[in-house]
C-alpha cells in the first residue's frame, strides 16, 4: 500500500507502474488499489467516467471531488466488468442502470461496504462507488458535534411520544449519521430494570449499518409498494417510533406526517437549504399549514464543513463576508495551505455547522398558518433565540476551524 502522506496523483502513477510489471491482471489490480486507497483515506465515494481521452478516476474526501488519473478508454469494458462481478451485477446489461453492494472485506484492507451504481453514457458505462460510513463513528448525538443548546432541543425532542422531527440539508452532509444517531438515543432510553421498551421500526434505502432494537427494513426498488403506502401499513405493526429514510415528495409527506399525527414519533431526512425553507418546501409539496404547525416538532439544518489543517496561516486584515444573504465583519480568519499531512489541501476532516428552528411560539405558528415566507419565518426564529448557520459559521471561521472560502464553498454567499 501506497503511503497516505503522498498525493493521489503520485499514489496513482505508483499503482500502474505496480499493476503493469505484475503478472495479474492490471485492470483487476488497479480496481482493487483504488478502492483500498479510498477506503484508508476515508472516502465518502469514488467516480469512474469515461470520457474522450479515457477513463477519469475522481475520489471524493471531505466533501470536494479530486481527480486521480486517466485510465485507458479501451479498458472501459473491463473496469465496468470487474466491479460488476465484485458487486455482484450483470455484467452482460450495458444499457441499463444497475445498483449493487461490495461487501466489507471483498477487498483486502476495505473494511466497508460499498454501493455501487452503473448508468450507461456516451463512451461506457458511468460507475460511482459509495463508501457506507464507518459504522463505530458517530453512534449517537453526543458525538456528532452539535452545540450544547441543539443537544438539549434534540434531546427533548426524542422524549416526545409523537411529532416529526426533520434533519435537513443538501446531499451528503450527514443527515442520515443523525436520523441513526437519534435512533441509538431512544434505544438508550429503554430500562432493562423494567423491561420497558419501545417499538421502533425503520425504513431506509439502502440499510448502512444494523442497530440493535431497530426493526429495520429496506425499501424494495423494483418492487410496486410506494414509500407512502409502507408507511401506512406499518401503522398496523404497533410501532412507538418510525424512521422514514428520506421524505422525497408529497404522498410520503402526507404519509409521515400523519403518522406523527397519531401518536408516533417520527424521524427522517429532507432536501432543504435551511430550517426556515424546510417548512415552505413542505408548503410546496402541498401539505396544509395546519398539519405542519400541529405535526412537527423539530427541524434541525446541518451542513458539513472542512476543518482546516494545523498548518492554515493567520490572517490579521479585517474583510467583509456575505453569507446566505447575511454580511458580517470578521477582524481575523485563518487561510489554507497545503502541507504532505493534508495530502495539500490545506484541510482535514469534516465537521457539523448546525441550526435549530424555534417551533412553540404562537408567532411561529401563526405565520406557518399564514404561509410566511422563508425570510420571515427565520426573522421569527431569530426573535425566539436561534442561532443560524451563517453566524455558527462566522464564529467557527474567527476560531480558526475553517476558512471563509470553504464556508462560501458550503453555504453560499
Amino acid at each position: 500500500m501506497a503511503e497516505t502522506s503522498q498525493t493521489l496523483q503520485d499514489s496513482f502513477a505508483l499503482w500502474v507502474a505496480q499493476a503493469r510489471a505484475a503478472k495479474d491482471d492490471f485492470i483487476v489490480l488497479m480496481i482493487q488499489r483504488i478502492l483500498q486507497e479510498a477506503s484508508i483515506r476515508h472516502a465518502s465515494d469514488v467516480h469512474f467516467q469515461p470520457g474522450r481521452l479515457g477513463i477519469d478516476v475522481r475520489i471524493r474526501l471531505d466533501g470536494v471531488l479530486h481527480r486521480v488519473g486517466i485510465l485507458p478508454l479501451s479498458s472501459a469494458p473491463q473496469v465496468a466488468a470487474r466491479i460488476k462481478v465484485l458487486a455482484n451485477l450483470m455484467t452482460y446489461k450495458t444499457t441499463d442502470p444497475q445498483e449493487g453492494r461490495v461487501r466489507k472485506g471483498q477487498i483486502p484492507f476495505v473494511d466497508r461496504d460499498i454501493r455501487i451504481s452503473t448508468a450507461p453514457s456516451l463512451y461506457g458505462e458511468r460507475i460511482v462507488a459509495r463508501f457506507f460510513s464507518e459504522g463505530n463513528k458517530f453512534l449517537l448525538p453526543l458525538e456528532l458535534g452539535f452545540s450544547n443548546d441543539i443537544l438539549r432541543e434534540l434531546s427533548l425532542a426524542v422524549q416526545k411520544t409523537s411529532g416529526a422531527i426533520l434533519i435537513t440539508g443538501p446531499a451528503g452532509n450527514g443527515k442520515t449519521t443523525t436520523a441513526c444517531a437519534l435512533l441509538r438515543a431512544l434505544v438508550n432510553q429503554e430500562s432493562p430494570e423494567t423491561n420497558i421498551v419501545r417499538s421502533i421500526i425503520s425504513l431506509e434505502d439502502p440499510i448502512e449499518h444494523a442497530i440493535d432494537g431497530v426493526a429495520q427494513m429496506e425499501v424494495s426498488r423494483d418492487g410496486e409498494t410506494t414509500l407512502d403506502r409502507l408507511i401506512r401499513y406499518l401503522m398496523r405493526q404497533d410501532p412507538d417510533v418510525i424512521m422514514v429514510g428520506e421524505i422525497r415528495d408529497r404522498a410520503t409527506a402526507e404519509a409521515a406526517l400523519q403518522a406523527a399525527l397519531t401518536g408516533h414519533l417520527l424521524i427522517s431526512t429532507f432536501h432543504a437549504s435551511d430550517a426556515a425553507g424546510a417548512l415552505c418546501r413542505l408548503l410546496e409539496l402541498g401539505i396544509e399549514p395546519f398539519t405542519i404547525r400541529s405535526s412537527v416538532s423539530h427541524i434541525l439544518c446541518q451542513r458539513l464543513v472542512r476543518h482546516l489543517c494545523s498548518c492554515a496561516v493567520k490572517q490579521t486584515s479585517q474583510k467583509s463576508i456575505e453569507i446566505l444573504g447575511e454580511t458580517f465583519r470578521i477582524n481575523y480568519w485563518y487561510e489554507a495551505k497545503g502541507c504532505p499531512n493534508c495530502h495539500g489541501t490545506g484541510y482535514s476532516g469534516r465537521f457539523l455547522v448546525a441550526e435549530s428552528l424555534p417551533l412553540g411560539s404562537d408567532d411561529m405558528a401563526n405565520a406557518i398558518l399564514e404561509r410566511r415566507e422563508t425570510s420571515q419565518l427565520l426573522r421569527i426564529g431569530k426573535e425566539n433565540g436561534m442561532i443560524t448557520l451563517a453566524e455558527s459559521a462566522v464564529k467557527l471561521i474567527e476560531e480558526g476551524k475553517t476558512s471563509p472560502i470553504e464556508i462560501l464553498r458550503v453555504l453560499g454567499g
